[in-house]
């Protein structure tokens, strides 16, 4: 499935080093990918498309990665009104 994650960043240094590093080792634990990344400006906002098991997946994915240094909101994408994604 596809899901939205909107995250408010406490820390960006923090939180952009270690999305660094755990990308490369993606698909792991039911997070196969992310799929889009888009920050503001000042790296402390930042809206992502990701593809995971479940959102409870993806958030104990991001929770181990980032830790604390970030809160996340998600929801999932209704695949048959969608545009856009990569099929």
């Amino acid at each position: 499935m596809y899901i939205v994650v909107n995250h408010s960043i406490s820390n960006p240094t923090e939180f952009w080093a270690a999305a660094q590093k755990s990308l490369p080792n993606l698909p792991e634990g039911g997070v196969q990918k992310v799929v889009n990344v888009f920050p503001n400006e000042t790296m402390d906002k930042c809206t992502c498309v990701w593809e995971a098991d479940s959102i409870e997946t993806l958030d104990a994915y991001l929770r181990d990665k980032v830790g604390d240094n970030s809160e996340e909101s998600y929801y999932q994408v209704n695949e048959a009104n969608a545009m856009g994604l990569n099929k």
